[in-house]
């Protein structure tokens, strides 16, 4: 009986714990996080949809000229240091990032020259053929590129130089032989001009000579030459002495050898390009006037001294341009523009002096020839600024090895390679063993082998 009361008082007690009221105000529990399910993988593209399009926005153009440019200048570096394929490759990453910029024409061609010593061939443009069966035509031989064109050129300048000192050869021999200089020299001359002509072009071929190597021995036997001839005339017209033509042909003829075989030695070593001998010939050119212009001013007592002072200014003219060329950035349409400006700086006073000459005074002709000098150089200096950009990068000297610069410091300086330059000023003291006095010195020339 007891149990039974025990068991019905429990249940009794669970009973009104169940029935007690319910909080209205209790915080309401927050429901548990529903888990949502993965997103369905994206569809891929349908069969024959178009390719999404790039929003990106395009590369800036002058940042990709600046880099095209950068890229051209390195692969030029590598040109001139032969390495074909690397200078390829960034002539072609040039053209991508900048396939119109300014830079393209340079890219172009450092590609095109890249090529031609690689061995390959331009390709050639393909026709199209309009296929009607099931059947591919069957593919033609390959087309070989055509040949540069070099023997006309070659062979121009065999002939042009071959002829100007097989003439100077026959008219100064003809000047000894006939009774008279000019009735032996005319038709001698005449006829060594025509076999020199044949000669010429045909030692050119032989040796397979280029452009630039005909270009360099031509003008050292023209220039050559003209030194000659005027200090042929000098020597004979020395105090009151006859000027003839036999002394002043004989004087050419001598230096128009030496001048060839100087120059011979040159061409060798393929140390000029044809843009390198046009700017000899326009120093030497300016040389030669500035030596008469410079005598005008002068007035000297006797008038050898005109020819003098051109076989001089010729001569320095030569010298400064052997020097400068392969330095600079020169081609033949560059300065046969320099040289028609230097001309007409040269020219301009002569008006001046058409209309103030007095056959009884001097200061009309020292007049005239200050200012034709000054004329010479400021036409000179304009002509090379005006066509300061006229084809960059065309000069490059395909053979050209890596120069040393190995000199001690001097004015002038021989590096081991053989390549002469100006150098510095460089002053050091004086050594005790070869004076006891102290001082400074300064080397003039300094060389190494």
């Amino acid at each position: 009986m007891v149990r039974w009361i025990s068991g019905l008082a429990v249940v009794l007690y669970a009973a009104s714990v169940n029935a007690q009221p319910v909080d209205p105000y209790a915080p309401v529990p927050a429901p548990a996080p529903v888990k949502a399910p993965p997103p369905p993988p994206a569809p891929g593209p349908a069969l024959g949809a178009p390719a999404p399009v790039d929003t990106q926005p395009a590369q800036d153009p002058v940042l990709a000229e600046q880099v095209a440019t950068s890229l051209v200048a390195r692969a030029q570096e590598l040109i001139e240091a032969k390495i074909w394929v690397d200078a390829k490759q960034l002539a072609v990453e040039a053209l991508v990032k900048s396939p119109n910029g300014p830079s393209s024409a340079h890219a172009q061609a450092i590609i095109k020259q890249a090529n031609a010593a690689l061995g390959i061939s331009e390709p050639a443009p393909v026709d199209t053929v309009k296929i009607t069966d099931d059947k591919l035509p069957e593919p033609g031989p390959a087309e070989q590129a055509p040949p540069v064109d070099t023997v006309r050129k070659t062979s121009v300048a065999g002939f042009v130089h071959g002829a100007i000192y097989g003439g100077v050869l026959g008219a100064t021999i003809g000047s000894f032989i006939g009774k008279h200089e000019a009735s032996g020299a005319v038709p001698l001359g005449i006829g060594l001009a025509a076999a020199g002509a044949l000669a010429g072009n045909y030692i050119a071929r032989k040796v397979d000579a280029d452009p630039a190597q005909i270009r360099t021995v031509g003008s050292g036997t023209v220039w050559g030459g003209v030194i000659g001839g005027m200090l042929g005339g000098t020597f004979q017209g020395a105090d009151g002495g006859d000027v003839n033509g036999s002394g002043v042909l004989l004087g050419a003829s001598i230096g128009s050898t030496l001048g060839g075989l100087v120059s011979i030695g040159i061409a060798k070593d393929h140390k000029l390009t044809t843009g390198d001998v046009a700017l000899v010939d326009t120093f030497a050119g300016i040389g030669a006037l500035g030596g008469l212009t410079v005598g005008m001013l002068m007035q000297p007592a006797q008038r050898e001294a005109y020819s003098l002072n051109s076989a001089l200014g010729a001569t320095a003219g030569v010298i400064v341009g052997y020097i400068a060329a392969p330095q600079t950035n020169t081609t033949e349409r560059r300065m046969l523009r320099v040289a028609g400006l230097t001309l007409a700086g040269g020219a301009v006073p002569f008006l001046l002096y058409a209309g103030i000459h007095d056959k009884h005074a001097t200061w009309d002709e020292r007049l005239t020839g200050g200012l034709a000098s000054l004329g010479l150089v400021g036409g000179a200096w304009l002509g090379f600024y005006l066509t300061r950009d006229m084809d960059e990068g065309m000069d490059v000297n395909e053979h050209k090895h890596k120069d040393a610069d190995d000199a001690p410091m001097a004015v002038v300086n021989r590096h081991s390679s053989g390549r002469w330059a100006l150098g510095g000023v460089g002053v050091t003291p004086l050594s005790p063993q070869l004076s006891q006095d102290h001082g400074l010195a300064v080397s003039v020339l300094g060389g190494a082998w």
